[in-house]
């Protein structure tokens, strides 16, 4: 009787346990969770409840399928970074004269053909932590130069030239080495990672990255969904299809919203300002994570009284949002008052008075403005007594 009842239980909590659900996020910052139907390139549809629901695509943010993984699964793999901003891992990377064809870690049949002229980067045992510290310092120094890369000792040494043609058969790539002007066969097996300049643009528009359970990041500038197959075009106008299973997430964004801790503003010098570092992003201006009310934010702009933060829109973005407060953990309403005033191609917006009490909405129209203006504003007399938190500080399309 026992037994039975202890069975009975655990097939009662199996019962109750939540299946996932996928989960579409909006530019309205609204959530519907439900069973993926299909994606065309006008909406994507979720069963929710029964019923089938639509969303533009114009309005989707991410779509949420399922949890990656840290890292792939694949002792060993290839990562290879695209000029339209795609970041493969691959087990297999088969060289041809004008393509490459990329298999990836996720597997499922998973592979991807672009042209030689979309490389930017290919670095060969990226999985070791080490090396890919080593290539990813190199390539900050923003040398406007092809380069080879080989490995010696643990070690990566770069050859700065020009790199040419593929040649499929020998599986070698010309290089005209800047140091002597000598034109070698480079045979691909040898060379650990190379690294392209590329001037040229993507001949099409990006819609959204796939970005799979492995972590790679295929751009995609159409997409379609159905029957558990997920047939994307490339901006390069490359054809291939995945396995849904291998999916993690859409992401449309694409600066249709964007953090201002993610951009870089001007910031108007005052003799307040001097010596150190008026703005944080991202957190409290105690270096902690931004809380307001007792509510954590991941995103935001804590900023002492002073600051003249400006950021160009040009005129991309409809709308500015964010909640303003103050982390009572530095603060109180004895910091004086301070107002935080929106301006609008010099056009004063608005106005708020920051309080600890309650956090405040603000929704500012920022269609067709090419620069959004931030001011705080403290006491009368030094302009600088007091502090003020913009939490999910954004502006959107």
């Amino acid at each position: 009787m026992n037994l039975l009842r202890s069975a009975c239980i655990l097939l009662a909590l199996l019962m109750t346990v939540p299946s996932w659900a996928d989960d579409l996020r909006t530019l309205d910052n609204k959530s519907l969770k439900g069973a993926l139907e299909k994606i065309t390139d006008k909406e994507i549809t979720l069963n929710v409840d029964g019923k089938s629901v639509a969303t533009p695509l114009s309005q989707a943010l991410v779509l949420e399928l399922r949890s990656g993984r840290a890292l792939p699964a694949a002792g060993k793999y290839t990562e290879v970074q695209l000029l339209d901003d795609s970041i493969l891992r691959c087990t297999k990377v088969t060289f041809g004269a004008k393509e490459v064809q990329l298999e990836l870690t996720s597997g499922y049949g998973g592979k991807v053909t672009v042209p030689v002229a979309a490389l930017l980067t290919v670095l060969r045992e990226a999985q070791d932590e080490k090396l890919k510290e080593q290539f990813t310092k190199m390539l900050g120094d923003k040398r406007r130069k092809d380069r080879i890369f080989t490995l010696k000792d643990g070690n990566l040494g770069p050859l700065e030239g020009t790199l040419g043609a593929i040649d499929e058969a020998k599986q070698t790539i010309k290089f005209t080495l800047d140091s002597t002007g000598k034109e070698i066969d480079a045979p691909l097996a040898n060379i650990s990672a190379l690294q392209f300049v590329r001037t040229d643009l993507p001949a099409d528009p990006s819609l959204c990255k796939v970005i799979d359970i492995d972590g790679n990041v295929l751009v995609a500038s159409k997409l379609a969904y159905a029957g558990g197959q997920v047939n994307v075009i490339t901006p390069f106008n490359q054809k291939c299809t995945l396995d849904a299973k291998t999916i993690a997430q859409f992401d449309f964004n694409f600066g249709r919203l964007t953090y201002l801790s993610d951009l870089e503003p001007k910031m108007t010098e005052t003799v307040f300002l001097g010596g150190f570092n008026p703005v944080r992003k991202d957190k409290n201006l105690d270096g902690d994570q931004i809380m307001l009310q007792d509510k954590k934010y991941e995103k935001g702009l804590s900023m002492y009284a002073g600051v003249d933060l400006q950021y160009a829109l040009a005129g991309k973005y409809k709308d500015f949002k964010a909640l303003l407060g103050v982390d009572t953990r530095i603060a109180d309403e004895g910091q004086g008052d301070v107002t935080v005033t929106i301006y609008c191609d010099a056009e004063k917006r608005s106005t708020f008075k920051v309080s600890t009490k309650a956090p405040t909405p603000i929704a500012v129209n920022v269609k067709d403005v090419q620069t959004l203006r931030i001011v705080v504003s403290g006491s009368p007399v030094t302009n600088f007594g007091g502090h003020a938190t913009l939490a999910n500080a954004h502006v959107s399309q």
